[in-house]
């Protein structure tokens, strides 16, 4: 990463903590803080449990886009993906950072893993804006906001996905000086969007967006009722959340800070939400949200990249990796002196005094032959202590 690069994240992520203080400064901070402290402490294990279920939806559901392209990736890994990425949520284009670090990990091209998340985002957007069509019923300018947004999101897939629009497209946009040099990975990005959506899993496991959508819907629908003690129907707050996630997503590409608060603020006070009891909302939502896990996104981020393997291809778990292989038995090991056998010396033995000597030939020849057998055994053994040796778990003992 480049200084200016890193400067203007740096920049970025203070513009973000800027809105969020903003807006906490713009009502009365005391009231604010009543509103925060009113949040039932039993309702914190429900709020992060709806938290850690959404997120391991969310890493499901990559993963079997990854594996749709025949990434080798386990569940695991994709939720530690997932949970990693987050950990830049709340920068600009935040949601790629799980494509580089699944890209880095497993060596699939960057154009893949990229592919996925644009996938998955758009058809989780779809399924928000579907959810919420039921609550915009109540709201005048509901249905219109809603049918605009679908229809952008449908607009979006069709450039993506049809070939004559795609080209029209990336027709206009090599006219573009500065988006002139973005043609090239526009085109592989469409390529592989194009394979992902033709798929029928892709469409199948659509389920798993819909589940994560409850688990998120049913949270912002707890911090309203929480902070409030307003009954807010759980399909009204749906509409706002929608409403609100699509403000956040035209104007801050950075998590939608600023555009996600303001509307669900706006749009609380017209169920008779009080300023600081909605602001209280909308801040409690990013903290069991984004807060919770952008910390734990910083702990799978260093974890998954202090154990990713040299060599890519491999998984996180190792489980699957090939065992090195063992050398052959002909390789030069060093073998101990005490292991190599040699034929026993003849020992002189003095003649005993006062007797005469014995002649020694036929015992020296019995004992040769003796001796043999163990000889040849004893001979055979250094070939199997260095193929021993070789193995795992040998020992250098005789």
């Amino acid at each position: 990463m480049s200084r200016a690069h890193r400067v203007r994240l740096i920049l970025q992520a203070g513009v973000t903590i800027g809105i969020l203080v903003a807006l906490i400064l713009i009502l009365n901070p005391g009231q604010l803080g009543q509103d925060i402290a009113r949040f039932p402490i039993i309702m914190v294990p429900a709020a992060i449990g709806l938290t850690a279920c959404f997120y391991l939806t969310k890493g499901l559901r990559y993963h079997q886009l990854l594996r749709s392209e025949s990434v080798a990736v386990t569940p695991r890994d994709s939720v530690l993906f997932t949970v990693g990425g987050e950990a830049f949520g709340l920068l600009p284009f935040g949601e790629l950072a799980r494509a580089e670090l699944a890209s880095e990990a497993t060596g699939a091209p960057i154009g893949t893993t990229m592919a996925a998340v644009t996938v998955q985002e758009l058809l989780y957007t779809t399924v928000i804006v579907a959810v919420a069509i039921p609550g915009a019923l109540a709201y005048a300018a509901g249905i219109s906001g809603i049918a605009v947004s679908l229809a952008g999101i449908l607009a979006i897939i069709g450039i993506l996905t049809i070939d004559p629009v795609f080209n029209a497209v990336l027709g206009v946009v090599g006219h573009i000086p500065w988006a002139r040099r973005a043609t090239r990975q526009l085109e592989v990005l469409h390529e592989q969007v194009v394979r992902l959506m033709r798929r029928r899993e892709t469409w199948l496991w659509l389920t798993l967006s819909v589940l994560g959508a409850l688990f998120e819907l049913t949270l912002f629908w707890l911090m309203v009722r929480g902070t409030s003690g307003v009954a807010v129907p759980w399909v009204t707050t749906t509409f706002i959340y929608g409403a609100a996630y699509l403000a956040g997503a035209a104007t801050s590409p950075g998590g939608g800070v600023g555009g996600f608060e303001t509307t669900a603020i706006a749009l609380l006070h017209t169920q008779g939400v009080l300023g600081p009891a909605a602001v209280a909302a909308a801040l409690l939502q990013r903290a069991a949200d984004k807060g919770v896990i952008t910390l734990a996104g910083f702990a799978a981020w260093f974890w998954v990249q202090r154990h990713i393997r040299v060599r890519r291809g491999l998984l996180l778990g190792g489980r699957d990796a090939r065992r090195p292989a063992l050398r052959p038995a002909s390789t030069s090991l060093p073998v101990p002196a005490l292991m190599i056998a040699r034929p026993p010396e003849s020992v002189h033995t003095p003649p005993a005094p006062g007797r005469t000597p014995v002649p020694v030939a036929v015992p020296m020849a019995a004992m040769a032959a003796l001796t043999r057998p163990v000889v040849a055994a004893l001979s055979a053994r250094p070939e199997a202590l260095v193929a021993q040796q070789a193995g795992p778990g040998g020992s250098h003992l005789p």
